[in-house]
């Protein structure tokens, strides 16, 4: 039994306003994960968290009874009839179920965009961040260092049929079906982030003349997109009456666009505002003025069905995640065989190295150099057995390998 379980809420259940409650900046992150790792029976736990979910992915004993949501609620301020409502909107995941929607999510089959590209980097960032704080432990490094490799293999090996992969060109292209234009219209994106970078993007390859807001007090070097002209987000409000749209994604806990702020002015256009932040950016009070119509992310990226090529492909895809899943759980089980294989490597080793000592000495080395050769053969030796030893540890049925590490145990008794 895998001892992993998950909990979250996503798109799939969750409007953005109830998502946006659950949403962690880093700060919140490492208070979450702090809280998690205290409970008893928690061996370590990794957080995910975007604009479309938040998964707390937690590794335990089996002993363990844990209540990650009601941990999750205190840390989020949440209580009484708001945390009883909102429980509903959570999914459980325990062990080969939780692997497989890790699995699955990486390689963009969980999105609302099929196959979209962003997941799989903030899928590695979470663990990241989670190693950094020391919250992951060896199981979770390695459960989320496969699903990073899973993913990228299903990208690579199954070719989904897709036109964008953003949620800004998801965005846009649903406008323009709509009889949206953006040439020669002018864009405001506030936020200098990957998302900020992408909707930039994504903007001037629509023919937009595209400004962007960066803040003085990022260290380093700002980088905006080649042809973008840039301001200081403090002038954001200055700049909006020159714009026919304004997007907004960063990742602040405080909004970016106040409707008291955009009140001060009244255009004869309409101006378009879309917000790809959780939690929001803009205002939700500016929906209320005559001249701005508010797009939230929740209004993009639905209904769009999958085609027949696209599901042949996406059944090729989840056969490639079960096989990676299968892979995850041969080590997930075998992984109480490591110190007896790296017992073994050094034993192979001591006994390489005592063999060669005597042709070492009828070398006529140096004491020094015969110790350095003599490490050197040690090390290596240790290495390649190891090796051997861990790759059939991989490729062979579980018992077979218990079985052959009791052989060898049994072998060097002997000796």
């Amino acid at each position: 039994m895998i001892n992993i379980q998950m909990i979250g809420i996503d798109h799939s259940r969750a409007f953005v306003e109830e998502r946006e409650l659950f949403s962690f900046t880093k700060t919140k992150q490492k208070e979450l994960m702090e809280a998690v790792v205290r409970q008893q029976g928690v061996d370590g736990c990794v957080l995910l968290s975007t604009c479309n979910r938040m998964e707390l992915y937690v590794s335990l004993d089996e002993k363990a009874e844990t209540d990650l949501y009601r941990i999750i609620c205190h840390c989020k301020q949440i209580s009484g009839e708001e945390e009883k409502r909102l429980r509903e909107l959570f999914t459980v995941r325990n062990g080969e179920e939780a692997v497989r929607h890790l699995f699955l999510l990486t390689a963009g089959l969980k999105s609302k965009i099929i196959g979209e590209d962003q997941i799989l980097t903030q899928v590695g960032d979470a663990l990241e961040f989670a190693r950094s704080g020391e919250f992951a432990d060896t199981v979770l490094k390695t459960l989320f260092r496969m699903a990073v490799t899973a993913g990228k293999k299903i990208k690579t090996q199954v070719v989904i049929p897709k036109g964008n992969t953003s949620a800004i060109d998801a965005a846009l292209t649903q406008l323009e079906r709509q009889g949206y234009q953006f040439a020669g219209e002018n864009c405001l994106v506030i936020g200098n982030g990957e998302m900020g970078r992408l909707t930039a993007c994504a903007f001037q390859e629509r023919g937009a003349n595209v400004t962007v807001t960066v803040r003085q007090y990022h260290s380093g070097e700002v980088r905006i997109p080649e042809g973008c002209a840039r301001i200081h987000y403090g002038e954001r409000y200055h700049k909006i009456p020159e714009c026919r749209y304004v997007v907004s994604a960063t990742a602040s806990p405080n909004v970016t666009l106040e409707r008291t702020e955009m009140e001060k002015w009244n255009p004869d256009y309409r101006v378009t505002f879309v917000d790809l932040a959780v939690p929001r950016d803009i205002d939700t009070a500016i929906r209320e003025l005559s001249w701005a119509e508010v797009y939230d992310i929740d209004d993009f990226q639905g209904g769009i069905g999958l085609s027949g090529r696209q599901q042949e492909q996406l059944q090729a895809a989840n056969l490639l995640a079960e096989e990676e899943l299968a892979a995850f759980v041969s080590w997930y089980e075998c992984r109480d065989m490591v110190p007896q294989i790296q017992k073994f490597g050094a034993l192979a080793a001591q006994d390489v190295s005592w063999r060669m000592g005597r042709t070492f000495q009828q070398m006529k080395l140096e004491a020094s150099q015969c110790r350095q050769l003599a490490d050197a053969v040690e090390q290596t030796s240790q290495k390649v057995f190891q090796k051997i030893l861990f790759g059939l540890r991989d490729h062979a049925d579980t018992d077979v390998m218990r079985e052959c590490l009791e052989a060898l145990e049994k072998v060097w008794k002997e000796e």
